[in-house]
C-alpha cells in the first residue's frame, strides 16, 4: 500500500494500492495498468476512502526563461522593445515558488495567484484563479503525455478550453494526460490587477508589492495547510441570472455579486455559507473556518466520511436558505477513481 498522508493537504490518512513519483517525463515510459490518479501537491483533492489503483506524483522540475517577445508576438533581441517573455515550467514545480522566482527576474502576471498551494501541472486542470486572475489567461501551451499509450501532445491555450475552474483535462477522454510542462506568456511590464476587495484601495509600485499584499490577505482569511488540514475553497462560486441577483438584493443589500460578460452574475459562495449560519461550525473532527466559511478544515484526526458529511450539510443549508446548489471545487476520489458530487 502507498501512504497518501503526505500527498493530500486535508491531512487525511488514506492509502492507494501503489504509487510512483514521476521526476522526469521518461518515468512515464512504463505504462500504467488499471485505475490511476495524478497528483501534484494534493491541495485540491478529497479522498473519500482508500484508492484501489496507482497514484502518479508529479515532481518534474525546471524553470526555463525565454525567449522575449515584442508587442507583435515576435522574438525580440532588443531588450527595450520586449514586452513579454515565454517561460517553460516543469509540472512538479510549486506554483508559489514559481511566482517568487519570476518576480526576482522582473517577470510579472502571476502575482495575484501568490500563496495558492499546489503545483504548476495541476493548475491548468482546475484553471486556478484568485483576485481577478485565472492562470489559463496566461498559459501559452501545455505539454502532456498519455499515461497508457505514452503519446506526447502539446495543446495551445485555445485547445485547453479554459473555463471557470475547468479545462479540457477534466473532460471525458482527456483525463489520461499527465501534464509534464506548462509554458506561460508573461508580461515584462507591471500592470496591476486590483479589481477585488482588499486590493482596490492600494497602489502598487511593482509585482513584489502586489504579491506581498495578496499573501497578507490570504493569511488573514485562510488557514495554512501546513498547520490546519484543508483544500482551500471547497465549493465553487455559483453563477446566477440578473433577476436572481435582484431578488437577493431585495433581502440583502450587501450581497456580493460580480457581473459577467454574458449577463450573468457570480455570487460569493463563502457569503452564502455564512448567511446560512455555517461559518465556524464543527461536526466531529471537521469544521468550517471561522474567518472564511468556504474552507472546510480537518481539526485533527478527521476521517474522510466526516469531511463529506459536513460538506453535504453545508450544501443542504445553502439550498434550504437560497434555493441554490453549491458544487465542490475540490476533486473527489473514491475507491475506483474520481467521483461526481451526486455520487457521494
Amino acid at each position: 500500500m502507498f501512504d497518501l498522508s503526505a500527498y493530500n493537504t486535508f491531512n487525511l490518512t488514506v492509502y492507494a494500492q501503489s504509487g510512483r513519483v514521476i521526476a522526469v517525463p521518461e518515468d512515464l515510459e512504463q505504462p500504467v495498468s488499471g485505475p490511476f490518479i495524478i497528483l501534484g501537491g494534493g491541495s485540491d483533492v478529497l479522498f473519500t476512502e482508500d484508492f484501489a489503483g496507482t497514484v502518479l506524483i508529479n515532481r518534474i522540475g525546471g524553470i526555463e526563461l525565454g525567449p522575449k517577445l515584442d508587442p507583435e508576438g515576435h522574438p525580440s533581441s532588443d531588450e527595450s522593445q520586449a514586452s513579454h517573455i515565454m517561460v517553460r515550467v516543469g509540472g512538479g514545480v510549486l506554483l508559489d515558488e514559481l511566482i517568487a522566482t519570476l518576480i526576482e527576474h522582473g517577470i510579472c502576471g502571476l502575482e495575484n495567484l501568490s500563496l495558492i498551494p499546489g503545483t504548476v501541472g495541476a493548475a491548468p486542470i482546475q484553471n486556478v484563479g484568485a483576485y481577478g486572475v485565472e492562470i489559463g489567461d496566461l498559459i501559452a501551451t501545455v505539454e502532456a503525455r498519455d499515461v497508457f499509450s505514452g503519446k506526447q501532445i502539446t495543446l495551445t491555450q485555445e485547445q485547453c478550453r479554459f473555463g471557470y475552474r475547468s479545462s479540457i483535462f477534466k473532460e471525458q477522454g482527456w483525463s489520461t494526460l499527465f501534464i509534464t510542462h506548462v509554458t506561460f506568456k508573461l508580461p515584462l511590464n507591471f500592470e496591476p490587477r486590483v479589481n477585488y476587495a482588499g486590493l482596490q484601495s492600494c497602489e502598487f509600485k511593482n509585482a513584489a508589492a502586489l504579491r506581498e499584499r495578496v499573501i497578507a490577505l490570504r493569511n488573514e482569511k485562510l488557514p495554512n495547510p501546513k498547520y490546519v488540514g484543508n483544500a482551500g475553497s471547497f465549493f465553487k462560486n455559483p453563477y446566477v441570472s440578473a433577476e436572481r441577483v435582484a431578488e437577493l438584493k431585495a433581502q440583502y443589500q450587501e450581497v456580493p455579486c460580480y457581473p459577467q460578460s454574458n449577463g450573468s452574475y457570480k455570487l460569493a459562495a463563502g457569503w452564502l455559507i455564512d448567511k446560512a449560519n455555517c461559518r465556524g461550525i464543527k461536526h466531529g473532527q471537521v469544521g468550517t473556518w471561522g474567518k472564511q466559511a468556504l474552507v472546510i478544515v480537518n481539526l485533527g484526526g478527521a476521517k474522510p466520511h466526516e469531511v463529506v458529511a459536513l460538506a453535504k450539510y453545508v450544501s443542504a443549508e445553502v439550498r434550504n436558505k437560497f434555493a441554490l446548489d453549491l458544487v465542490p471545487e475540490v476533486r473527489l476520489y473514491g475507491k475506483h477513481g474520481e467521483l461526481s458530487w451526486d455520487q457521494i
